[in-house]
């Protein structure tokens, strides 16, 4: 009872710990806890290094994981000047049609070149963190009775991912869709073929910081309307306020959207927004029926 004691750590009403005191509790946790995974992540990697007795390593496929879906690299296909009759209904498979484990390489990056240009990190690789889904027939044909306009017009599906947006957004009623493997940022410069299209309807990626913005400056520089599954917090940036037009913004909600890995089974997103710009649809707000 007599002894000396230590500096007390702040406490609040009841002897517990205050609130200041528990967030850097849980800051020293974590920090912690990422210095251990670290250290047995540099070990196993030593190991791993070690056994294979400094051969390149091959890497068995992912087997339907997610991250073996991102180790395939895309080749970049040359787009040309064609004309309306060229480009309607058109689907090309490649690389993209290929399963999950298809190619090596680092286990954090992999080179990303293809439908939209390189993007993400600053040199031109991306990480693991893959934001590619393709969109589910269910989720087009949820979408396809508010663009009843453009059933019968050209649009556009630009970014390719399985290959299957095509043919899917014909299922759910679009009889003139273009889809093909190109580099989207050298094509929507191609004015001939963009005055041609009456819309952009797809999934765009957009990992890596500002993609979206890229994207939406794109078109709106082009001047092709568009509806764009994005993430609905979109709405609320500041950057695409300065992008795009109040005017000419609607917004299509739905509760959920169906999307899959390739080959693997659909999964339900939500906090999406078909994000939609000089579609001049019925309605600026749309509060879409779960599907």
């Amino acid at each position: 009872m007599g002894g000396e004691r230590g500096p007390e750590k702040p406490r609040g009403a009841g002897g517990a710990l205050s609130p200041a005191a528990r967030r850097q509790q849980r800051q020293r946790d974590r920090r912690e806890k990422l210095a251990r995974e670290k250290k047995a992540g540099a070990s196993t990697n030593a190991s791993a290094a070690a056994g294979a007795g400094g051969a390149a390593s091959k890497r068995p496929p992912a087997g339907g994981s997610a991250r073996g879906e991102v180790k395939r690299a895309r080749k970049e296909s040359s787009s040309g000047s064609e004309d309306d009759v060229g480009d309607d209904s058109v689907d090309e498979s490649g690389d993209d049609a290929k399963g999950p484990g298809a190619a090596g390489g680092d286990d954090d990056a992999v080179e990303r070149t293809g439908a939209y240009g390189s993007y993400g990190r600053t040199d031109g690789r991306m990480s693991v963190e893959d934001d590619e889904w393709a969109t589910a027939p269910r989720t087009w044909a949820a979408l396809a009775p508010y663009l009843s306009d453009y059933h019968d017009k050209k649009i556009w599906a630009p970014f390719y991912y399985d290959g299957a947006a095509g043919k899917r957004l014909r299922d759910a009623g679009f009889t003139r869709v273009v889809h093909k493997r190109e580099d989207f940022f050298r094509r929507i410069n191609d004015r001939v073929f963009v005055k041609s299209v009456s819309a952009v309807v797809d999934n765009p990626p957009y990992t890596g910081k500002g993609m979206k913005e890229r994207v939406l400056r794109a078109l709106v520089d082009a001047d092709v309307p568009f509806c764009l599954l994005l993430p609905l917090g979109v709405l609320h940036t500041a950057t695409v306020r300065e992008i795009l037009d109040p005017e000419h913004v609607q917004a299509l909600i739905p509760r959920r959207c169906w999307v899959s890995k390739s080959g693997q089974r659909e999964v339900p997103f939500k906090y999406l927004v078909w994000l939609c710009y000089k579609m001049r649809m019925p309605r600026d707000l749309v509060l879409m029926p779960d599907t």
